[in-house]
């Protein structure tokens, strides 16, 4: 039986680390009222003076496709020959930059997050990226996704709002309008609000059905190792996908096993699109339109690493498509959505509404992940350091689970000290094994051992392991935050690096303090090869855990500790001698008469 126990648990370890590697997977009225009174500014500017003069727009890849009564057609090529135009939106948490050549977002600066550890500079999403966040693109079935960011006119530009145009040489005009949130306004102060119209004036029809709107491009982080994280995710209403950055590169798989040819980029329809989305570790931007998507296309993008400038780092950025039919002539279609750009906090994602907030990539314990989360922020709320929160949470885990792991520590005790009774029955019962197992059965129960006791506190607590594994790694509270001498509990608490290895302190600790505990516990069994498990765990977590966040090596160090303070009043507690009954012989008496 203990050898069962030693294989489930070792299963379930295994289990564990297999599964952190694997997941490694409402317009308001106010803006409804906006899109009106936009909508109605456009038109009435459209045959009136521009702000901007403009520009002929020459572009060297196909534009908007051009449907004639005798032929289909292209709208000339062009290039952008006119200087960039960059106007500003911004509140108290975003400052949002809109360029000229495409209409789109050319970056947002997150006021409140820093780019880098004690910088003042803040984190600029979509920094150093050569397509404009939104900008439209059309399909090439050779190349995918081609860029259409000719220069538009600026013709409005107010506090809240900015509007940009573009009209073709066919006669194709194009609106793109802008909203951010002000002091005082309620809702997501990091939603950005935007409308696309396209309107025919020429005298034949356009096709719009192979629209793409770019989501913008996201960075890796340094702590990210696996490459969990930086990806581009899509939902359709029912499920959540995410496509890595590893699908662009060859895999040799494992022993040759499910090896496979890297892709240039990803195109996929994909009907019902609720939302698309671009991350890295700890920041979104997620693309939620009015009508649903219908399709999207992702690319690997190189990009200056920001630490070392000499050196390049590998990106992803990815569009949503959509299919807008054919606009006849005198007609008019548009695109509405609304663009998150923000960190990756749980409760504002969830405000969103439409599952926004499955690109936390909680998973398979998501539900887990977000009662720590919740936990986590209402002990902040009291204590504002998330060191010590980590360190209470575990305090009070460790109390709502103490009666289970007690009675696992006192199993574990009891089965030490039978451990000779049950050699001795195994000799005995050797060649009958049916004798044996009811024997030691009978044993267990004469010394009150479960055996059982030894798995179902690691059934326990390895959802509460993985939950807050994924929750630390992707959430963005932690990135930064510090802790005694650890300066990020995102990540790895590295102090010095010799001939190219970390040297990280806590997993050091946590090892101690598991070899500690494991020197502490009672050795349920007499087999070697056992015996020689239980010593290798401390150097197995210490392995798997070395560069884990610092924020869950303190969570598992801390437990340690707990443990061994428990173990440690367990052993000093005297443990009730076994009853054992005695069975009764029958008198002479009664046996006679029972004869007669």
């Amino acid at each position: 039986m203990d050898k069962k126990n030693t294989f489930f648990g070792v299963v379930f370890l295994l289990g564990a680390f297999f599964l952190m590697f694997k997941e490694g997977t409402r317009v308001s009225e106010a803006q409804l009222a906006y899109e009106a009174a936009a909508q109605q500014e456009a038109s009435e500017m459209a045959s009136a003076e521009p702000l901007v003069a403009p520009v002929a727009n020459q572009d060297a890849t196909p534009a908007l496709v051009r449907v004639s009564k005798a032929s289909q057609q292209e709208i000339a090529p062009t290039v952008q020959t006119a200087p960039e135009s960059i106007v500003t939106l911004e509140n108290d948490y975003i400052l949002v930059r809109f360029t000229s050549h495409g209409g789109g977002i050319k970056d947002v600066a997150l006021k409140e997050y820093p780019a880098a550890l004690d910088s003042e500079e803040p984190y600029i999403f979509n920094e150093h990226s050569q397509k404009a966040a939104l900008a439209l693109s059309v399909s090439d079935e050779q190349n995918g996704p081609a860029d259409f960011s000719p220069v538009y006119e600026l013709v409005l530009h107010e506090k809240n709002r900015v509007l940009f145009r573009l009209e073709t040489e066919e006669g194709l005009q194009i609106y793109r309008g802008y909203s951010v949130l002000q002091k005082g306004e309620e809702g997501e102060p990091y939603l950005v609000k935007h409308t696309t119209r396209f309107v025919n004036k020429s005298t034949d029809d356009f096709d719009l059905k192979q629209i793409f709107v770019n989501a913008g491009t996201c960075p890796p982080t340094r702590s990210d190792t696996f490459g969990e994280y930086l990806n581009f995710g899509y939902y359709n209403g029912k499920d959540v996908e995410f496509v890595k950055g590893g699908v662009f590169h060859d895999s040799k798989g494992f022993l040759g096993m499910g090896a496979k040819k890297g892709v240039d980029r990803v195109e996929e329809s994909a009907q019902g699109l609720v939302w698309a989305a671009v991350k890295n570790q700890f920041f979104a931007s997620i693309l939620t339109p009015a009508e649903p998507g219908v399709g999207f296309a992702v690319n690997p993008v190189v990009l200056p690493d920001d630490e070392n400038p000499e050196e390049e780092v590998e990106g992803i950025t990815g569009a949503m498509q959509f299919n807008l039919g054919g606009l006849a002539k005198g007609e008019e279609k548009r695109l509405d959505m609304s663009f998150y750009v923000g960190p990756k906090e749980y409760s504002r994602l969830q405000a969103l509404g439409q599952e926004q907030d499955l690109i936390m990539q909680f998973g398979f314990f998501g539900m887990v992940s977000k009662l720590l989360l919740f936990l986590m922020h209402g002990i902040f709320k009291m204590i504002p350091n998330w060191g010590v929160t980590i360190i209470l949470v575990t305090i009070i885990i460790k109390m709502v689970l103490w009666p289970l792991t007690a009675a696992q520590v006192r199993s574990s005790k009891r089965m030490a000290q039978i451990q000779g009774p049950m050699a001795e029955l195994k000799e005995k019962y050797k060649d009958n094994p049916q004798k044996m197992q009811a024997e030691t059965m009978r044993l267990f129960k004469e010394h009150r051992v479960n055996p059982a006791a030894g798995c179902l506190p690691l059934l326990v607590q390895l959802p509460i392991f993985l939950g807050f594994y994924f929750m630390l790694r992707t959430s963005s509270e932690l990135r930064f935050a510090s802790f005694l001498w650890i300066p990020d509990l995102s990540v790895p608490d590295t102090i010095a690096v010799i001939s190219g290895f970390p040297v990280n302190i806590l997993p050091l600790i946590m090892g101690v303090t598991m070899f500690l505990q494991m020197q502490m516990t009672p050795t349920p069994t007499t087999d070697n090869a056992q015996r020689k498990i239980f010593q290798m765990m401390p150097f197995i977590f210490l392995v798997f855990c070395y560069n884990f966040p610092s924020g869950l090596v303190l969570y598992w160090t801390v437990q340690n500790v707990l443990t061994i303070v428990q173990q440690s009043l367990t052993n000093r507690a005297k443990d009730p001698e076994p009853v054992v009954a005695v069975p009764q012989k029958k008198s002479k008496s009664k046996a006679k008469a029972k004869v007669k």
